[in-house]
């Protein structure tokens, strides 16, 4: 047996190994079973002691000061009477009742206190609830006053809304008006020759350094200004300004290089007078060249024409990346230059006879639309054609077959087609009449050189 000498909490790890925690009050006994040999430990948070039961006797049986006596069960040297016992029972008992009572006249104590805090917080808030209320309704008559204030402006200001609704949408139509207008004169708009003859290059220098810009042709200009591939039109380059200023067609940024070069100096474009039919497969250097030099052969002033060539009238932020309709709009733009200059690398394997749009523009300008059409040589083909005869021009001539013509995008080359069979007679006919042109048109070159 072992008897508490005060209240205490302790360990014991038995011999088998395992462990038990207790806790006992004062004059409590605890009970071991002696069968089970070995050592016995009793540990507190601040002493342990060890002892052994060998079978027949413990060995090194102290008292642990202040905390714990082990008893010998054998001798039974510290027997508890019975009266003692029970006195101390109830002197536990009473303790407890006492502690318990206590605890409960703390407990009604903290409920009276409480009750009288509450009771006086109530009270000021009562009095502050009032006060509020009165502040309130003040408040309240205020806000009253200038909500029927504000009421009379909302009136007044619906009024004037429904006044700048109806201006709003005249305006708008006013817009829409000016802005179809404005689209139509930019299709129908020109940049002068004298543009291309001073500025074009020297901006493109200035844009590409290092780059040999005047070897370049213009498919591979176009690839330096824009990509329209599979994840659609992106500008590559803000090239005069044209891909941030914004098209009052959309509202979208991105304008025609020939809109961009009007708001850089307006003097270099004005109204088309002159429709040019030619290929991007052109050289930029020879295609200039070859246009003054058509300039000084008619006598017409550089700065007196005015160019409709597609590069540069389109927008092509919406010309390649929506690839819209262009022989849906050819003939308006064309009736409205009046006049058409093709341009020619040279009259024998020429790119122009292999391009089916460049043919179709000659064929409806000169027999459909009757309109005047005169030929533009780059200094390759003049050399060649002054140094030619007309029966090696008629031979030359005689090979252009526009069935092998072909076109970039493979819907132009379907809508041209349609034209060509359902409403200008078939392909012999048309190639038979631009034969007929281009040998009348290269004939009269020769009598003028």
């Amino acid at each position: 047996r072992a008897r508490a000498l005060r209240d205490v909490s302790y360990k014991v790890t038995f011999p088998w190994g395992g462990t038990g925690n207790f806790t006992k009050k004062a004059g409590e006994l605890d009970y071991y079973g002696a069968d089970d040999r070995g050592v016995w430990k009793f540990e507190t948070d601040v002493e342990s002691v060890n002892i052994e039961w060998t079978g027949n006797a413990w060995t090194g049986l102290p008292v642990v000061p202040k905390l714990v006596a082990v008893v010998d069960p054998v001798l039974d040297r510290m027997p508890l009477l019975r009266t003692e016992k029970k006195a101390h029972e109830e002197i536990k008992r009473l303790s407890e009742d006492l502690k318990k009572t206590e605890q409960q006249i703390s407990a009604i104590s903290t409920d009276a206190d409480d009750a009288r805090k509450a009771f006086l917080e109530k009270d000021a808030a009562r009095k502050v609830a009032e006060e509020e209320a009165r502040r309130k309704k003040s408040e309240a008559d205020a806000a009253d006053e200038v909500v029927k204030q504000i009421d009379s402006r909302r009136k007044a200001y619906e009024a004037k809304q429904r006044d700048i609704q109806a201006a709003l949408i005249k305006a708008r139509d006013v817009l829409k008006d000016e802005t179809a207008k404005a689209t139509a004169e930019r299709a129908e708009s020109g940049i002068s020759l004298n543009f291309l003859a001073n500025n074009f290059v020297p901006e493109l220098k200035s844009q590409f350094p290092g780059v040999d810009v005047e070897n370049k042709t213009f498919s591979e200009l176009a690839t330096m200004f824009w990509d329209s591939g599979g994840q659609g039109f992106t500008h590559k380059t803000d090239f005069l300004g044209h891909a941030t200023l914004v098209d009052p067609s959309d509202c979208e940024a991105g304008v025609s290089l020939a809109t961009a070069i009007w708001a850089k100096d307006a003097k270099h474009v004005g109204k088309a007078n002159l429709f040019v039919s030619w290929t991007w497969k052109y050289k930029i250097g020879p295609f200039i060249e070859a246009l003054l030099e058509y300039a000084r052969r008619t006598g017409l002033a550089p700065d007196s024409l005015f160019l409709w060539v597609c590069f540069f009238t389109n927008n092509q932020r919406t010309w390649l990346g929506q690839h819209q309709d262009g022989v849906g709009v050819f003939a308006a733009n064309v009736r409205g230059a009046q006049r058409v200059v093709c341009v020619l690398d040279k009259y024998e394997d020429s790119l122009y006879f292999q391009r089916l749009w460049t043919l179709y523009e000659m064929f409806v300008a000169c027999i459909i639309l009757n309109l005047e059409v005169d030929l533009a040589i780059m200094e390759e083909g003049r050399v060649q054609l002054a140094e030619a005869k007309m029966r090696e021009i008629k031979q030359c001539l005689a090979s252009i077959d526009i069935t092998r013509a072909r076109a970039t995008f493979p819907s132009d080359e379907a809508a041209i087609w349609r034209q060509i069979n359902d409403v200008y007679g078939g392909a012999d006919l048309m190639t038979s009449k631009i034969k007929e042109l281009l040998l009348k048109l290269l004939n009269q070159l020769l009598l003028e050189t």
